[in-house]
């Protein structure tokens, strides 16, 4: 039978079988849990998040109020950083939906859409191959008038399912692995689920997952704990009396990037709810408690479960497979100096990252020998520094027979960064070369070091020891305080969106956020994040984008 409308009921009934199906697989979705970091919770935090719909009880409201409690009860519920993402796509169709009795097809793929741009505007630093790229494209679908709601959610699983397929092609880290996004699987069952609840069936509860250890698993062993840079996925919700000003929440999206990474943040006129990964949660936690007061806090040790999972592993190996289709693998080489800036590439998806920068320039054999270590037959190697790119080049010219090697003629580590964000593993070498090249030039950087001698350079007098800032590696200003050398050089970041600070290995993290706090008075509007890069030579190195 065509179901043409849905209404309270059948909305409450859909997300709860959708729960189901979930907590019947959410080991499954563990398994494969290898992005933002490897430690196997997806599924469980997914799964605790919906599960929060089974205590709403039968609806007595219209379809409107039945999708704010559903909204509102996950939201409160959302575990990780996928089950808070999934609370806010529920909380976009509870958008959608308000003032609404029912819905027919046009209003629900519409609420479908909502959901999915909700989720992705909470998130600071989208990625692309993960549950938000499932989310948008599934939702993407188009509708005939013969369609009703059943066919919709059809064809919106059928697109979930194929954009599920790519999400190796699209992060380097579920390649590496050789599994496809946790959080996308995870949503497909959802979505699975709620097209039964559409049939009228329903899909079982169990209390213990019940799937056999043959289904596809993540590679754990590939990731060492030591690459989980932000130990601590750090969580809290707090009440509030009054809505938080956006001005308010600007600085508290700030906050959060200079302590951490993988941050969703959202607040409405009841809560605020941060997940961040960090290794200071005592920080994130104090600046949260000072919104209101606190009714759901969580703090786990990454590193800790990851070692968990690998235990796992070893204990119930899974069967190899002949063929993967993983196997035609992609590596990124960048050249780096200072151990955050190192772990940064290594999270970004490099396999290899080559020691070495200004004044330390790697060789040609360098790089022939990181091309022969990642064991990959299509390679692109990031020199960032003018001094490197003839050596990267000679490298691909004398590279082993069968492998490819394309060199993006990065020559400063914010062009690195911005390139290897930009590499979409389904393209061939040559066109991610020119893709990263176009890339590359969107980036200005600006960077602050002191000079060894008194020098006459482009019409600048400058003085030993004074503080020198360079403009995409040219020489623009010396000044006798860092603070005077920062705030020219921020003139170059008027009209940006987003400055990153690299701060090197002999800043402190309280002098860094002085410098930011300069770049945001000359620059307006700006958002700034820290990091500490941990470079020689450069005390700051800036990304302007």
């Amino acid at each position: 039978m065509a179901i043409e409308k849905i209404d309270a009921v059948l909305y409450h009934r859909m997300v709860c079988t959708g729960a189901n199906a979930l907590q019947a697989q959410k080991e499954d979705v563990n398994r494969l849990n290898v992005f933002p970091v490897p430690d196997g919770d997806t599924g469980s935090n997914m799964f605790m998040t919906l599960e929060a719909v089974r205590t709403l009880g039968t609806p007595k409201g219209d379809l409107g109020e039945e999708a704010k409690a559903v909204a509102k009860a996950v939201m409160r519920a959302a575990r990780g950083n996928s089950g808070v993402i999934l609370s806010l796509f529920f909380r976009g169709v509870a958008q959608s939906f308000d003032g609404k009795k029912e819905a027919d097809k046009e209003e629900l793929l519409a609420a479908l859409k909502n959901g999915a741009d909700s989720a992705r505007k909470a998130v600071m630093k989208p990625v692309e191959g993960t549950i938000l790229t499932v989310m948008r494209e599934c939702a993407n679908v188009s509708i005939s008038s013969s369609d009703d709601i059943c066919t919709l959610m059809d064809a919106v699983y059928a697109e979930a399912k194929e954009t599920l397929k790519k999400t190796p092609d699209m992060l380097p880290a579920l390649k590496k692995a050789k599994v496809v996004d946790s959080g996308g699987y995870g949503f497909n069952i959802i979505l699975k689920g709620m097209i039964k609840a559409l049939h009228g069936e329903t899909v079982e509860v169990v209390e213990e997952n019940t799937s056999d250890n043959t289904r596809q698993s993540a590679d754990f062993s590939a990731f060492s704990t030591e690459e989980i840079t932000f130990q601590f996925c750090t969580e809290a919700l707090v009440n509030i009396e009054k809505e938080i000003p956006e001005e308010e929440m600007g600085s508290l999206r700030r906050f959060l990037s200079n302590l951490g990474d993988s941050i969703v943040l959202t607040n409405d006129d009841e809560i605020v709810k941060v997940h961040v990964h960090t290794n200071e949660p005592l920080k994130v936690l104090t600046r949260m408690f000072l919104y209101g007061d606190p009714q759901f806090v969580k703090v786990e040790n990454m590193r800790q479960q990851h070692s968990n999972m690998m235990s796992k592993a070893e204990e119930n190996p899974e069967p190899v497979e002949e063929e993967s289709p993983l196997d035609d693998d992609y590596a990124i080489i960048p050249v780096a100096n200072g151990d955050g800036i190192r772990d940064l590439f290594m999270e970004l998806g490099a396999s290899y990252v080559i020691e070495g920068g200004q004044s330390m320039n790697p060789s040609t054999e360098d790089f022939l020998k990181a091309i022969r270590e990642v064991h990959c037959n299509k390679v692109i190697l990031l020199p960032n520094n003018s001094n490197i790119v003839l050596a990267a080049k000679q490298a691909a010219e004398l590279c082993d027979e069968g492998v490819e090697v394309g060199v993006v003629t990065t020559k400063t580590i914010p062009q690195g960064v911005t390139s290897i964000i930009s590499i979409d593993p389904s393209l061939s070498v040559a066109e991610n070369v020119e893709n990263m090249e176009a890339a590359r030039t969107t980036v200005t950087t600006l960077s602050v070091t002191r000079a060894v001698k008194d020098a006459e350079i482009d019409n600048i007098s400058v003085k030993k020891k004074q503080y020198i800032g360079l403009v995409d590696n040219d020489l623009k200003y010396a000044a006798d305080t860092m603070e005077d050398c920062i705030r020219a050089l921020a003139e170059n970041v008027i009209g940006k969106d987003l400055v990153t600070v690299y701060y090197g290995k002999k800043t402190e993290e309280e002098e860094a956020e002085a410098v930011a706090e300069i770049i945001r008075s000359v620059a307006e509007n700006v958002d700034v994040a820290l990091v500490s890069g941990k470079q020689p030579i450069y005390q700051y190195i800036i990304s302007a984008e």
